[in-house]
C-alpha cells in the first residue's frame, strides 16, 4: 500500500461532507475512477488527473467527488500549481503540506517525471488558469511534455456549473438554481513518445460530448 498524505487525507474528511451536503453535486463516472486505478497497477506505471480549471477549489471539489477507497490506492498526489501560491511563507507553507508543487520550477518537472515512473499520482490542470467565464481553455502542453519522457495513465475530469470562479459564483449553487456536477472519463493509457497530437483539453471534452454527461448544464438566468 502507498503512502498517503496525513494533510490530504485530513482535507479530504474535512471538504467531503460540507461539498456533498451543501453543493449537492452530480457525480458521474466513478466506475472509471476504480478503473484507472487497475489501470496504473497493471502497468505498474503512474497517473496524471486532468480536469478544466473553474474555480480556485477544483482540487477539494474534484478530490471530495472521489471514493476514499481508489484515493488510497493511490496515495499521495502531486498537485501542479502556479507560483502565485507560493509567494508567501505561509501560503507556501500550506501549499507544500498539501503536496502542491510549483510548476513553473525545472527542479518540479525533473521531480514529477520521476514521480510517474515510480507509479505516483499527479493533478494537473492543462489550462494553466482558472477560465474566466467557465469555458474551456487552450492545453499549455504539460501532459505533452510528460509523455515525452514517461508512460503513465490519464484520468480526464469534466467539472460544471461555476462559471468565473466560486467567489462569484456560490449563490446559485448553494441555493440549488445550478447543480454543481464532476465527471470522470476514461482513463486513456498514454505511451511514452513524442506525442505532438496529444491534448488533454481535447481528452476532457470528449468527456463532454459523452452521452452519460448530457444534458450539458446551462448557467442560470
Amino acid at each position: 500500500m502507498k503512502s498517503l498524505n496525513p494533510y490530504q487525507v485530513a482535507a479530504w474528511k474535512v471538504v467531503r461532507h460540507p461539498f456533498r451536503f451543501f453543493l449537492d453535486p452530480q457525480v458521474r463516472g466513478g466506475e472509471n475512477i476504480y478503473e484507472a486505478a487497475a489501470l496504473i497497477r497493471q502497468k505498474g506505471a503512474g497517473m496524471v488527473i486532468v480536469a478544466n480549471h473553474i474555480s480556485a477549489l477544483d482540487p477539494f471539489f474534484v478530490c471530495a467527488a472521489m471514493p476514499f477507497s481508489p484515493l488510497r490506492e493511490m496515495g499521495t498526489i502531486t498537485f501542479l500549481a502556479k507560483k502565485q501560491l507560493f509567494d508567501k511563507p505561509f501560503k507556501r507553507l500550506v501549499m507544500e503540506k498539501l503536496g502542491a508543487v510549483d510548476v513553473r520550477q525545472r527542479s518540479t518537472l525533473r521531480r514529477v517525471i520521476g514521480q510517474l515512473r515510480q507509479g505516483d499520482v499527479v493533478f494537473l490542470f492543462p489550462e494553466g488558469r482558472v477560465s474566466p467565464d467557465g469555458s474551456m481553455g487552450e492545453d499549455q502542453g504539460a501532459l505533452r511534455f510528460f509523455a515525452k519522457y514517461t508512460s503513465f495513465v490519464a484520468l480526464p475530469v469534466l467539472i460544471q456549473g461555476i462559471y468565473g470562479g466560486f467567489r462569484k459564483e456560490w449563490k446559485p449553487v448553494l441555493a440549488r438554481r445550478r447543480r454543481f456536477r464532476v465527471d470522470f472519463g476514461k482513463p486513456v493509457w498514454v505511451e511514452r513518445g513524442c506525442h505532438v497530437s496529444l491534448d488533454a483539453m481535447d481528452m476532457i471534452r470528449r468527456v463532454a460530448d459523452s452521452p452519460s454527461v448530457k444534458p450539458r448544464l446551462r448557467r442560470a438566468a
